[in-house]
C-alpha cells in the first residue's frame, strides 16, 4: 500500500511541472552565463561569462572575453573605469532610471551564441500607509498598505536593515504569503504576490510578524521594494530550490528561472523605497 501511495505521489508531482522539460538542451553546449539587477540605486553590477556543461573537459572556453552592451531607455550603459560603452566580462556602472524605463542586455563571445535579456523598471510603490498592529513579548506584527491597478502582476518584497533574516529576526509565514530568500542578488528578502496578500478595489494590505526574540537588536527598520516579474520568479526558483526538503523526502519540481535568451542567467529589475517604519522592541 506504502509502496502504490509513492508510486501515485510521484505521478502527480511529475505532471504538476509547468513546463515539459527538454532533455536535448541541458548540458548540451558551452554558451553565456550573466547576472544582473537594476534598481533605484546609485549603482549596479552584470557579470557575464562562458559556463560549459558539466561533462565538458573543455575549460578553455570559460576564460573567453565575454562583451556586454545594455541600454536603460535607449539610453547606453557605461562601465566604470571604461572609455566606451562596450566592457568585456561585464562590471559595476552608475546609472539614472526611471520606472517604466526597458533595460537591455546583449552579450557575446568568440565562437558562443550571443545572449539577448529585457527587463522593465517597475512603477513606483504607492504606499498608502504602514503601522504596526499588535506587539508583545515575542511578537511584532505589523502591516503594509498600498495601492495597485487591477492590471498590475503586483511583485513585492521586505526588508529588514543590516539584519539577516536567516538569522533575526524570525518571520512567521502566518498566511502563507512571505517567502525567506537568502544569498540572492538582493540579499535576504521577503517576497509576495498580489494572490498572497488580502486585495480590496486598488487597495492591498500585506501583513507579517517579526520575532524579537532572536537577533538581540531593539529595533528593526523595514524597507518596501517592487520587483519586476523576472526578478520575482527568479528570487521564487531560488527559494523554491534552497527550501523545499520535506520529510517525504519528496518536493515540488522547480526549474531554475533564466530570461536570458540563448543562454542562463537572469536580468531582472526592482524599484525601493527609503525606510518605510521602525519597529520598536
Amino acid at each position: 500500500m506504502k509502496r502504490f501511495i509513492f508510486i501515485i505521489s510521484l505521478l502527480i508531482t511529475i505532471s504538476a511541472c509547468e513546463a515539459p522539460l527538454d532533455y536535448s538542451r541541458i548540458d548540451s553546449k558551452e554558451c553565456i552565463f550573466v547576472e544582473t539587477l537594476i534598481g533605484n540605486t546609485p549603482a549596479a553590477v552584470i557579470t557575464a561569462e562562458v559556463v560549459i556543461p558539466m561533462h565538458s573537459e573543455d575549460y578553455d572556453k570559460c576564460k573567453r572575453d565575454v562583451s556586454v552592451y545594455g541600454t536603460i531607455g535607449g539610453r547606453p550603459i557605461k562601465f566604470i573605469d571604461q572609455e566606451n560603452y562596450q566592457y568585456s566580462q561585464g562590471g559595476m556602472f552608475t546609472h539614472e532610471i526611471h520606472p517604466g524605463e526597458k533595460i537591455e542586455i546583449t552579450a557575446w563571445a568568440e565562437g558562443i551564441d550571443k545572449v539577448h535579456a529585457e527587463t522593465t523598471v517597475p512603477e513606483e510603490i504607492r504606499l498608502k500607509s504602514c503601522r504596526m498592529t499588535s506587539r508583545d513579548e515575542d511578537f511584532i506584527t505589523f502591516e503594509i498598505v498600498y495601492e495597485e491597478d487591477q492590471e498590475d502582476e503586483g511583485f513585492y518584497g521586505i526588508k529588514f536593515k543590516d539584519i539577516r533574516i536567516s538569522e533575526a529576526p524570525g518571520i512567521i509565514l502566518s498566511e502563507s504569503y512571505d517567502m525567506v530568500i537568502s544569498g540572492s542578488l538582493l540579499g535576504d528578502i521577503l517576497i509576495w504576490d498580489r494572490h498572497r496578500a488580502r486585495k480590496e478595489g486598488n487597495t492591498v494590505t500585506f501583513r507579517t510578524s517579526v520575532d524579537v526574540r532572536s537577533g538581540g537588536k531593539d529595533s528593526y527598520e523595514v524597507t518596501l521594494y517592487r520587483l519586476s516579474p523576472e526578478t520575482f520568479h527568479y528570487l521564487r526558483g531560488l527559494y523554491i530550490k534552497t527550501t523545499n526538503f520535506p520529510s517525504t523526502g519528496m518536493g515540488t519540481p522547480a526549474f531554475t528561472y533564466s530570461n536570458i535568451i540563448g543562454g542562463t542567467g537572469i536580468a531582472g529589475s526592482f524599484w525601493a523605497t527609503d525606510t518605510i517604519m521602525k519597529l520598536e522592541k
